[in-house]
């Protein structure tokens, strides 16, 4: 059976969560803090979730998908390491133009709830590029020391750059991670760097500029423009453009444009909880 077959549109495959050992200070990724906020273990990552749910397309529609779409993904509820999701891939009613789809994920493991949903498509006209993207970053040296809060969040105003080289290495992560067999990541000598990573640099973005504690990944939207290859060297630039209370939880969007040779490939729209209601009283008992 080839991968095509197996991840067909329209037929569910099934997928068991695993964490990444991404050497982060989120300790939702870590059990302790969860289960001390009610929930019944430690986060798998939103962006590994969101690796698992684009298995399809990836395998349908290769680097067609992979250099040119809107993406929103948006995580429910959570899943912990060994979930077994079912990951279904249904074309848009109406929009097939836009080369629309829904991905939705159910946990299987906590009775088909639904964990996560994905929209995408290829928009005709598609979006300008944000004029977020012009700001020029705010540099600086050093190691990262200072931790992330409320008040040295400032709307508008860029963090220090991230300059990285993206390597076969970040797919064979992601591919061990996701237990992902498809090929594409690691045929030719440039292949597609995974989706997942992705996504994956607007976190690194941010972590280059403040250690942050809690935090839980609530969406994403991803404006790809031009596919990622392994060997690109790519600039990150990293701007928080909206935070708000809610529920005494504080959240925050930043903004990420990741360029290559002065050309923005990828815009992503990262939407989380930076702090989370109870999570101090939590771990002052923990302590």
């Amino acid at each position: 059976m080839t991968s095509s077959q197996l991840y067909a549109i329209g037929k569910p495959y099934t997928v068991v969560a695993h964490h990444a050992n991404h050497q982060s200070h989120n300790r939702m990724h870590e059990d302790g803090l969860p289960q001390k906020l009610g929930f019944r273990g430690a986060f798998v990552l939103g962006v590994a979730n969101y690796g698992n749910m684009t298995r399809a397309l990836v395998s349908n529609f290769g680097e067609k998908w992979l250099s040119h779409a809107v993406v929103e993904a948006k995580f429910i509820k959570p899943v912990c390491e060994g979930d077994r999701l079912r990951v279904e891939t249904l074309p848009i009613a109406g929009r097939e133009k836009e080369h629309a789809f829904e991905i939705t994920a159910f946990n299987e493991s906590v009775g088909n709830e639904v964990a996560a949903r994905l929209s995408t498509s290829a928009p005709d006209p598609f979006p300008a590029i944000d004029a977020v993207a012009a700001l020029p970053p705010n540099e600086w040296d050093g190691p990262v020391t200072l931790r992330r809060t409320w008040d040295n969040i400032v709307i508008g105003q860029a963090y220090r750059s991230l300059h990285l080289r993206l390597s076969s290495q970040d797919n064979a992560y992601w591919k061990g991670v996701l237990e992902d067999d498809l090929p594409i990541y690691e045929c030719a000598e440039h292949p597609p760097i995974h989706p997942a990573h992705v996504l994956r640099l607007v976190q690194l973005g941010y972590s280059n500029q403040f250690i942050g504690d809690n935090a839980v990944h609530s969406s994403s939207k991803a404006v790809i423009r031009r596919m990622l290859r392994v060997g690109d060297s790519v600039h990150i630039l990293t701007v928080p453009i909206e935070k708000w209370e809610k529920k005494q939880n504080h959240w925050l969007t930043i903004y990420c444009a990741i360029r290559s040779n002065d050309e923005v490939c990828a815009e992503v729209y990262h939407t989380q909880i930076i702090k989370l209601r109870g999570a101090e009283t939590a771990t002052s008992e923990t302590k």
